[in-house]
């Protein structure tokens, strides 16, 4: 259950709203906030929901759910995160159902390579988007849609809303394996498109002193990619941690080099700690972020030698940060804007199920059963 979720949640509650929050499957649970409601469609199932057999089953149990839910006191506001629970609630037939936007789609075509299954992948795609309302956690993610013909007929940029007095309160609180020495940081999943090959090159050709501290689900493969590159003995890889931000504030510098992006959380979390970042400017949300002056910070995707010199140019003149760069992605803001689309989105309702999703299928309000 992602964090940001947990977080608005919390915050609704604080602010008087009845709040539900609806698992499909068992699965990593946080803890939920006081005031909040939390079910399980099915704590017995805990495999994933990508086949269609899958997807159909809780569809009906979802529309079961809405109906008994509804029956007394109907729900203002219902959005979906997560592409699986998407296409469940596309199949269910829930009319006005934000669907949360996360990442760029179309990296989930981008990974298939076999031409028939991007083209039915696509076709699913646009079946659970098109003509819909979506929030984006980046302006990026929201435009990615209409690249393969997946257009929302609503949109609304909520960027991921930080809670910049906790994250203080976190990075205080100091961890026992906290480099004494002087480093970067890099924040990220062991992944491809996060580029640790190009973030070790980058640092070998740069000239620094400063180790790179890596916090990874990945440490020792991360490791073994830093000795190809003759720079192991300067990179020190930690596993994720829960409290990440006392290793972002003691650090000289966070890195991101990644190839794609939905919002990278961890730059505007480094900025609020105080901590200068560095940045490709890929898609989606560094650029977002990192506007104004703060825009020169920002390098080419894939190009080496230029995330390099914005090493030494970081090492040479660190950046002081101003607080209307993070004070944007604040908690209490993206709360006020979902608040005001809640009061103006129409009501959640049943429409027809759908056991075939189609590009075609569109809302159907008034054919309830």
């Amino acid at each position: 259950m992602a964090n940001t979720r947990i977080r608005y949640s919390r915050e609704l509650a604080r602010r008087g709203h009845e709040v539900t929050i609806l698992a499909l499957i068992k699965g990593e649970t946080r803890t939920i906030p006081e005031g909040v409601r939390f079910e399980i469609l099915d704590a017995e199932t805990t495999h994933s929901l990508r086949t269609v057999f899958q997807q159909v089953r809780f569809a009906f149990r979802l529309r079961r759910w809405f109906k008994r839910e509804t029956r007394t006191c109907p729900f203002d506001f219902v959005s979906s995160s997560m592409t699986p629970t998407d296409r469940v609630v596309a199949r269910s037939g829930l009319v006005n159902v934000y669907h949360w936007i996360h990442i760029a789609t179309t990296e989930l075509l981008g990974a298939v390579t076999d031409k028939r299954k991007r083209a039915r992948r696509t076709r699913l795609l646009q079946a659970v988007y098109r003509g819909k309302p979506v929030i984006g956690v980046s302006q990026g993610v929201i435009d990615d849609l209409s690249t393969f013909n997946a257009a929302p007929c609503r949109s609304t940029l909520i960027y991921n809303g930080f809670d910049v007095e906790r994250i203080r309160a976190m990075a205080s609180e100091l961890p026992a394996d906290l480099p004494q020495e002087p480093y970067y940081i890099h924040v990220g999943r062991f992944a491809g498109a996060k580029r640790h090959d190009m973030l070790f090159q980058a640092l070998a050709r740069s000239g620094s002193g400063r180790k790179l501290l890596l916090l990874t689900d990945k440490p020792q493969e991360a490791s073994k990619l830093a000795q190809e590159f003759n720079v192991a003995d300067r990179v020190i890889a930690l596993g994720f941690r829960d409290n990440p931000y006392a290793y972002m504030q003691a650090a000289d510098g966070l890195i991101l080099c990644s190839d794609l992006e939905g919002f990278p959380n961890v730059l505007v979390e480094s900025l609020i700690v105080g901590t200068p970042v560095l940045s490709t400017d890929c898609p989606y949300g560094p650029a977002e972020i990192l506007t104004g002056p703060y825009s020169q910070w920002l390098s080419p995707v894939g190009d080496c030698d230029a995330l390099a010199s914005q090493i030494q140019n970081l090492e040479t003149v660190p950046y002081a940060i101003e607080p209307w760069v993070y004070e944007r992605f604040s908690l209490s803001s993206s709360i006020d804007t979902l608040e005001r689309l809640a009061k103006s989105a129409d009501r959640p309702s049943l429409g027809r199920f759908r056991l075939r999703l189609k590009p075609c299928d569109t809302d159907d309000p008034g054919n309830k059963s």
